[in-house]
């Protein structure tokens, strides 16, 4: 069993339920999909390849002798930084889990976030086909009083949700 968790806090609440939430749908037979995590990388590293070049081309030149190649690398520091904010914002937003079915290869794409001071956990389900399913939890329905996850009952709610939503894609 895992370590109990402050049910009044917020981001522990978050974190282990997105903890969760892999588990979960690699039982439900979805495989894990990191190509968000990976561009998101890809991006990452970019921007700290352009920095170090920017610190080295400096360092071993001088200041004066790379003037012009500090403001081409600054532009493309900005730049990168402008894709990976809007990345963040817009493609990745708050996904949590992006998975293919093993059986039928749909897609999944789940995304979570907290409602302002409300317990409720919401969860939103994105299939492959444009279904859509926007549903919120209550933390005490899954956690126990000392705190403790109940694995079980969010597999089962997991598992409810996910055939409403593909009950939502054959209508």
């Amino acid at each position: 069993m895992s370590s109990p968790v402050n049910v009044y806090s917020i981001s522990e609440v978050s974190q282990r339920l997105d903890e969760e939430i892999p588990v979960v749908f690699g039982r439900l037979g979805y495989k894990q999909s990191f190509k968000l995590i990976d561009l998101k990388l890809l991006i990452g590293y970019s921007i700290a390849i352009v920095a170090a070049a920017s610190f080295l081309l400096d360092k071993k030149l001088g200041h004066n002798n790379v003037i012009g190649y500090q403001k081409l690398l600054v532009g493309c520091y900005a730049v990168l930084s402008l894709i990976f904010w809007y990345f963040k914002k817009f493609v990745e937003k708050s996904t949590i889990y992006t998975g293919t079915n093993s059986n039928d290869q749909s897609v999944i794409n789940v995304r979570t976030l907290f409602k302002e001071a409300q317990p409720l956990y919401k969860v939103v389900l994105l299939g492959d086909d444009g279904a859509r399913l926007e549903v919120d939890l209550q933390i005490n329905k899954v956690f126990n009083e000392a705190g403790y996850l109940q694995t079980d009952l969010f597999f089962n709610w997991c598992k409810n949700q996910l055939t409403i939503l593909k009950e939502k894609k054959d209508n």
